[in-house]
């Protein structure tokens, strides 16, 4: 009888070890449903808003190997994989990671509210284990989620820079522009806006604003186009090539700050042009750039501190 008091916790326990159990959490994440899919249902965006992949020293992203099919995807790195199935909406992951095996699933909802996306977690545990983290709270860091929150209301993470609303500083401004060759132009940049100064003395202007400039490829051509501007204090007249235009002052940008070589403050634009699609935002002008410095480019190597800036019309 005593051998019988004994076997039966233990069966209890060892049974317990094995019967299944969901918990289940739902969240609030203030970001689009669309945008929220797309970050779930794009293998390297994980890479992004995952924690441990993002952590990866930039030598070794190539150790990431990425398999994708239309409804699956694998991400595998030394000591961690993550399977990723997608079928309506509904991601169910198998995760291997920090010597632990979690499976879990993400339904993601739009909420109510606009821009606001409801996600559901189930994480799948033993029932021994659903009992303990019943009685001490049940966690869901396993899963992840709290990390995929903080990146979609995180612009900084989400997009790799900060993105903040400014306006336009001034009504009056001043342009020169020019197709020259893509090999010249940087020193044919330097002669715009040479120009550009004289003008401003003999007119009697005065320039209020940092330098703004423009370089826009020629598609299929060897041509770029390079404008050259200035905010200036008053209203002047157009000649000579130089044209005086006026913007509406106050008028929102959405801008971004970078330092460092010229030629890779392309990222920045693409941050900024995924900023504009996912708020559905539309273009008032072309991109330009304020050169925080008062100095423009002479290399592709340059080192520069610009803000990228993108005008819209709310």
């Amino acid at each position: 009888m005593k051998k019988v008091i004994l076997i039966v916790p233990v069966l209890i326990v060892v049974i317990a070890l094995f019967i299944p159990a969901t918990q289940e959490e739902t969240i609030t994440v203030n970001s689009s449903f669309f945008n929220v899919y797309r970050v779930l249902s794009t293998p390297v965006k994980w890479k992004e808003w995952r924690q441990d992949l993002r952590k990866i020293p930039a030598a070794d992203t190539a150790k990431i190997v990425i398999k994708k099919d239309t409804s699956f995807f694998k991400i595998n790195y030394p000591e961690l994989e993550l399977k990723v199935n997608i079928k309506d909406g509904v991601f169910t992951i198998d995760d291997h990671s920090n010597n632990k095996n979690t499976h879990y699933i993400f339904l993601a909802i739009p909420a109510k509210a606009p821009n606001t996306t409801l996600i559901t977690v189930d994480k799948k545990v033993n029932l021994i284990g659903y009992l303990f983290q019943k009685l001490d709270a049940a966690t869901f860091a396993d899963t992840h989620i709290g990390e995929l929150k903080s990146f979609m209301e995180t612009d900084s993470l989400k997009y790799g820079c900060t993105i903040f609303k400014t306006h336009v500083p001034e009504a009056n401004l001043i342009v020169m522009g020019k197709v020259v060759p893509t090999k010249t132009k940087y020193a044919d940049g330097m002669l715009i806006l040479s120009q550009l100064q004289q003008f401003v003395q003999t007119h009697h202007l005065k320039q209020t604003q940092p330098l703004i400039a423009q370089y826009i490829p020629k598609p299929n051509t060897d041509s770029t186009t390079v404008k050259i501007g200035f905010f200036v204090d008053k209203e002047t007249v157009s000649e000579n090539g130089v044209v005086f235009t006026r913007m509406p002052k106050g008028g929102p940008l959405y801008s971004a700050k970078y330092s460092g070589r010229f030629d890779r403050r392309l990222k920045i634009y693409s941050s900024l042009q995924q900023y504009f699609t996912d708020h559905l935002y539309q273009q008032a002008i072309l991109p330009f750039e304020s050169f925080l410095d008062n100095k423009l480019p002479t290399s592709d190597s340059s080192h520069v501190n610009v803000q990228v800036n993108f005008s819209t019309y709310f």
